[in-house]
C-alpha cells in the first residue's frame, strides 16, 4: 500500500499545504518578511498579552483538521467536574503551608469552578494527521520561539498533553484558569453557533506574585474591568501568554460544539504535566505521569504549576 501523505517529522517535515506561506513565510526563517512577522507578534504579546494571525491555516488544511478531529470526537468523554483555577488536588495543603491555618472558604486557591469539556489528547492524534505535522514542524517551532523571545521551544514529552484539541459541546465551558506553561498556541477549527467566547485578564499574576486579591475580585465578579475578549474564525492562530493571564471560555450555546486545536511547547525538553492536574483535566494519566510524579518539579518563577 502506498502512503497517501507524509508523517509528522521534526527533522525534514514541511508546512506545504498546511500554512498560508505566502502570507506567513515560516519556511523562510531570518528573511525580512519573517523577521517583521515575528516582531509584530512580539509587540502584540507585549501590548495585549495575545496575538492573532488570521487565516493562518489554508482552507484545505483547516477542513482536513476539522475532519481529523471529528473522527476522534466520538471517543472523547465529556467530563463534568469542579476544580480551582490551578486544577491541583493538593492546593488545600499548599494553602495551609502558607500559614493560612483556617484556609478561609473564600481563599481564591480553594474556589472550585465547573468544567464541562472534553479533550482529544495527543495519543488520539495519529502521526499522519495535519495537526501532528504542524506541531512537530521545525519551521513552526522556530517561528514560535522567535515570537516569544526564546532561542528554542520544545515539544512536550507528555503522552497526553502538548498537542490536544478542546471539545466544548453545547452547554460546555472552560472556567477561569491559568496554564502551567508560559504561552500556548491555539487554532480555531470549529466555532460554536454562539457563546464560547475567549476572555482573559492580562498579567493578573506575575513571577513571584500570585496576586490572590486580584484573583478573588475576578472570581467573585466584583471587578471585571480588566477582562478582555478575543474572537477568531476557522484557521486563525492565536498566541497567548496563559501562565500569567487568567482566562476562560464562556458557555457554548446552540447545537454546534466548539473545537480548538491547542499546541503547547516548553522551554526545555522532557516536560511532563503534573500528575494531579493531568488527572483533573483529562480524567486519566499514563505511566509516564506516574513515574514523573516521583520526581516533582518546582516552578522556576515561584508560581503554582
Amino acid at each position: 500500500m502506498q502512503a497517501s501523505g507524509p508523517l509528522a517529522d521534526p527533522e525534514t517535515g514541511t508546512l506545504d499545504g498546511l500554512v498560508d506561506l505566502a502570507e506567513y513565510p515560516l519556511d523562510h526563517a531570518g528573511s525580512p518578511q519573517w523577521s517583521a512577522l515575528t516582531a509584530t507578534v512580539r509587540q502584540q504579546l507585549e501590548t495585549t498579552g495575545a496575538a492573532t494571525l488570521p487565516g493562518f491555516l489554508t482552507d484545505e488544511a483547516c477542513a482536513t483538521v476539522a475532519g481529523e478531529l471529528a473522527a476522534a470526537v466520538p471517543y472523547v468523554p465529556i467530563r463534568r467536574h469542579r476544580a480551582s483555577v490551578y486544577s491541583r488536588a493538593d492546593i488545600a495543603s499548599d494553602c495551609a503551608s502558607d500559614g493560612a491555618s483556617d484556609c478561609a472558604s473564600d481563599d481564591p486557591r480553594l474556589v472550585e469552578l465547573e468544567w464541562i469539556a472534553g479533550h482529544v489528547t495527543r495519543d488520539m492524534i495519529p502521526p499522519f494527521a495535519y495537526a501532528h505535522r504542524l506541531y512537530v514542524s521545525a519551521d513552526f517551532k522556530r517561528f514560535i520561539a522567535a515570537s516569544v523571545g526564546r532561542e528554542h521551544v520544545f515539544e512536550y514529552a507528555d503522552p497526553l498533553a502538548g498537542l490536544v484539541a478542546t471539545v466544548l459541546p453545547p452547554g460546555g465551558r472552560y472556567p477561569w484558569h491559568y496554564d502551567t506553561n508560559e504561552f500556548v498556541v491555539t487554532i480555531m477549527i470549529q466555532p460554536p453557533e454562539s457563546g464560547g467566547e475567549f476572555q482573559y485578564c492580562k498579567d493578573l499574576r506575575s513571577p513571584g506574585d500570585e496576586n490572590f486579591d486580584g484573583l478573588r475580585t475576578v472570581l467573585d465578579g466584583s471587578d471585571l474591568s480588566g477582562v478582555q475578549s478575543l474572537t477568531s474564525a476557522p484557521g486563525d492562530l492565536q498566541l497567548f501568554l496563559g501562565r500569567y493571564s487568567l482566562h476562560q471560555v464562556t458557555e457554548v450555546h446552540g447545537q454546534v460544539s466548539r473545537h480548538v486545536l491547542v499546541l503547547s511547547y516548553a522551554d526545555r525538553p522532557g516536560v511532563i504535566g503534573p500528575l494531579d492536574r493531568t488527572r483533573s483535566v483529562y480524567g486519566r494519566v499514563t505511566e509516564a505521569h506516574l513515574v514523573a510524579a516521583t520526581h516533582p518539579v518546582t516552578a522556576s518563577d515561584g508560581l503554582i504549576l
